[in-house]
């Protein structure tokens, strides 16, 4: 049996209508159909994972469905046939299902913000993004440090909170080393793995050290844009190798 996570007006309807019932009541959808794409059934998150920003009302539901009932049609959401209405009522309620529900990462980032259990939940949030967000609207920093190991979050963790020495070493790629660059500093150290073009031409441009940077400009685009706005044509001419870019710069002048 799958457990499936809704919200419904204050009259039991939804946006398009269908009305819910009570406690213990089985919903049926009027128009079943189980292609997996919106429409022709019920929806909701399964399990209470996927998409908070779908769940649009004030009471909350939990309807339970036979797992051949419910299709799965994206990783936001789901459809199902028919099931029986466990709960309904407002979200301190959902406390006693929490152990089941809300699985993924996000989803538990989402019910610990939105509806409690954060002891629950808390292990549940093994993703740098959503670590990140926990420490930044929860807490648990000391726990939530360990998790953050994508450069990109890694890199707004010490923007926004701090522990660059801890967060330093895990901004490898040249996109968020050349913002590390920019926005923190530590320039002798992020240099060397700024090595993919884009961030190279930019580091170029807003930092310097070009005579670096020009060996590392090797994608057309950005060959195009350093001949066009720095200079070293005669450099550059032999990267720009996409027709698109090489008609533009054959009409840069010498």
């Amino acid at each position: 049996m799958a457990l499936i996570l809704r919200k419904c007006k204050k009259d039991g309807s939804s946006s398009h209508g269908f009305v819910y019932g009570n406690t213990g009541d089985t919903v049926t959808a009027p128009d079943w159909d189980p292609k997996p794409e919106c429409g022709n059934g019920l929806h909701g998150l399964k399990q209470g994972n996927g998409e908070w920003g779908l769940l649009a009302g004030y009471v909350w539901l939990i309807i339970e469905a036979d797992e051949n009932d419910v299709v799965d049609i994206d990783q936001y959401k789901c459809k199902f046939r028919t099931g029986k209405i466990l709960y309904r009522g407002d979200k301190e309620g959902l406390h006693k299902y929490a152990s089941v529900m809300a699985t993924n990462p996000s989803s538990a980032y989402e019910w610990a913000c939105i509806i409690g259990d954060k002891e629950i939940m808390r292990d549940r949030v093994t993703e740098s993004k959503y670590s990140y967000n926990w420490a930044c609207e929860i807490g648990d920093r000391e726990i939530m440090i360990d998790r953050v190991t994508d450069p990109y979050w890694a890199y707004c963790w010490a923007r926004d909170i701090g522990d660059k020495e801890i967060m330093r070493d895990r901004v490898t790629e040249s996109k968020w080393a050349y913002w590390w660059a920019c926005d923190i500093g530590d320039k002798e150290i992020m240099r060397d793995r700024v090595t993919e073009s884009k961030s190279a031409y930019w580091w170029s441009i807003n930092i310097g050290d070009r005579e670096i940077m020009i060996d590392r400009v090797t994608e057309s685009e950005w060959a195009y844009e350093w001949a066009k706005n720095i200079g070293d044509k005669e450099i550059m001419k032999d990267r720009v190798t996409d027709p698109y870019y090489k008609e533009a710069f054959d009409k840069l002048p010498s």
